[in-house]
């Protein structure tokens, strides 16, 4: 086995420098999972064409995996010095700062007409070690930036550009240069999106609306001063069109560089309202018109634009009253907190109110999104997949009827949700098999042996039920789900990143009733269904569109 030592490790640094005409030295101790994102956007708007990684040791892996992943996007040349068995960065603050200057050396040395060392990945001390030893060198043949990319520091979010670039701001220190030279990362929307959870619709919309936008999402700062690039405004908007009355109205838009704010909440948590309006159009009688509504109207909560809230609750023993209205999500986790671990029991409606989505917002809560959130255990009743699965089964995906057809896309989308409970929250099986469901449901929770046992309905009928069959006792507790009257919050990194997946469930969702067109400065694309049926549906199918003037 050969030993590198570490003259070997900075001659191969050197090597790899020398074949790169614009460097970012990348230390990582802290995220390593967004060295993917990192590498993407230094990529795009600085134009920088090699990477050199510096890790400790336990990191390493978790850079490498990360970087394997963006190499099926983007063409990037990397070096990281876990290549040579060695992890270089120690605990040791003094060593750090000698080794980067080491490293920026070479830079020096091959003459680069300049140069990034990026702190993303850094915690405070391995960051001040980085700027005392740039300080230090004080490069006088080409300069050398600090950069840091905003990146949300969650295991489990997807890499950029799985990810909208409004949440992945360039920040370039000692620099008043705002006209930086990029590449193009992403280039041509995806043709089909498959289903592949909410998770895989958000990372598929997220490079369409990226195709679709510009970049130079920077801010330079010289130690006088910030300024951003000029950038004209960049809207990408979203329209649902019958292509039969070729009537038109918008669905959601967003400023792509800044992402979704107050008018983009507003118009998600419509969103089914305007869908109504377009394919009602098609409807001549009351009754049918009716059912449409109640059925399209369940899209503001199944897609997240709405927040779940617990409107009701009855416990005989726990007193938990001062909690009506509260958000499920946050509800859930008082639960855990106060009582321990949790079970979650939802009624068969809940798989079309959007329980999924309260579950993502509270795996985001407990810092990893699409995991099982720690001592809350989610029960699938038997009964509630076999009602889900009867309704697929008694109807269909290509009648003429369009309450019919209506139902099905629902149904198979509360299958959906039902099998991305089980995958992403690792939701066990709960032996109630039993119609109506919400009778079966009462006499099995009384066997989960959990501290407090959540009964979740969205139906009236099933929450008094409870109430009568005297089930709200002891560690059971009996919630009324209903949903928040107030659009989304857009006001944090945070709330962003959450109704960037909302705004993807709506798009993706909406292209299942009718057709949505997407327009911007780069181009438009509509986006039709594509599959109802089979292992993969739902699917939706994306194609240029040539506008006529």
């Amino acid at each position: 086995m050969v030993v590198f030592t570490l003259d070997n490790v900075i001659e191969g640094i050197s090597s790899f420098v020398k074949n790169v005409s614009f460097p970012a030295i990348v230390p990582v101790n802290f995220i390593p999972w967004n060295a993917a994102t990192v590498t993407g956007r230094l990529a795009e708007e600085l134009g920088v064409d090699g990477f050199i990684f510096l890790t400790r040791w336990e990191v390493a892996n978790i850079v490498e995996e990360s970087l394997q992943h963006i190499q099926k996007e983007i063409n990037i040349k990397y070096i990281g010095d876990y290549k040579f068995q060695k992890s270089l960065l120690k605990d040791d603050i003094f060593e750090n700062s000698f080794l980067i200057r080491n490293v920026l050396e070479v830079v020096r040395w091959h003459n680069k007409e300049r140069a990034v060392v990026d702190l993303t990945m850094t915690t405070g001390e391995l960051a001040s070690a980085t700027y005392y030893a740039l300080k230090d060198l004080q490069l006088d043949n080409g300069p050398t930036y600090l950069t840091v990319v905003t990146t949300i520091p969650l295991q489990g979010v997807p890499a950029y550009p799985g990810n909208p670039r409004w949440l992945h701001k360039v920040h370039v220190y000692g620099s008043n240069r705002a006209g930086w030279s990029g590449v193009e990362v992403v280039t041509d929307p995806p043709k089909i999106i498959e289903w592949k959870g909410t998770r895989g619709i958000y990372i598929a919309i997220s490079k369409l609306i990226n195709s679709l936008s510009d970049r130079r999402i920077v801010e330079v700062f010289d130690g006088h001063k910030k300024e951003s690039p000029q950038r004209d405004p960049d809207v990408v908007e979203f329209y649902v069109q019958d292509e039969i009355e070729n009537e038109r109205k918008r669905l959601v838009s967003v400023e792509t560089s800044v992402g979704p704010d107050e008018e983009t909440s507003k118009l998600l948590y419509n969103s089914w309202r305007t869908i109504y309006d377009v394919v009602s159009t098609k409807v001549r009688e009351e009754g049918e018109a009716r059912s449409i509504e109640r059925i399209l109207k369940q899209l503001q909560r199944l897609t997240g634009s709405a927040d779940l809230v617990v409107s009701n609750i009855m416990s005989q023993e726990l007193g938990l009253d001062s909690y009506k209205r509260t958000k499920l999500h946050v509800f859930i986790r008082h639960l855990r907190e106060e009582y321990g671990n949790v079970a979650v029991i939802p009624d068969t409606n809940m798989f079309y109110q959007g329980l999924h989505m309260s579950l993502l917002k509270a795996s985001i809560r407990n810092s990893s999104p699409w995991s099982p959130i720690s001592n809350v255990d989610v029960y699938i009743p038997i009964c509630a997949e076999a009602e889900v699965n009867g309704k697929i089964a008694a109807t269909s995906s290509t009648s003429e009827t369009l309450v019919e057809r209506f139902s099905y896309i629902m149904a198979l989308m509360a299958n959906r949700v039902l099998q991305e409970t089980k995958y992403h929250y690792k939701a066990k099986t709960l032996p109630a098999i039993s119609q109506p469901c919400e009778a079966s449901v009462a006499v099995e929770s009384s066997n989960l042996q959990q501290k407090v046992v959540l009964l979740l309905t969205a139906d009236r009928k099933a929450f008094n039920a409870w109430q009568t069959f005297n089930v709200c006792r002891g560690n059971i507790v009996c919630g009324y789900v209903d949903h928040d009257d107030s659009p989304l919050n857009t006001n944090t990194l945070y709330s962003k990143f959450y109704a960037s997946i909302v705004l993807a469930n709506v798009v993706f969702t909406t292209s299942l009733f009718t057709r949505v067109v997407v327009r911007s400065k780069k181009g438009s694309v509509v986006l039709n269904v594509n599959k109802l049926r089979g292992a993969t549906a739902p699917s939706i199918a994306i194609n240029r569109l040539e506008i006529k003037t």
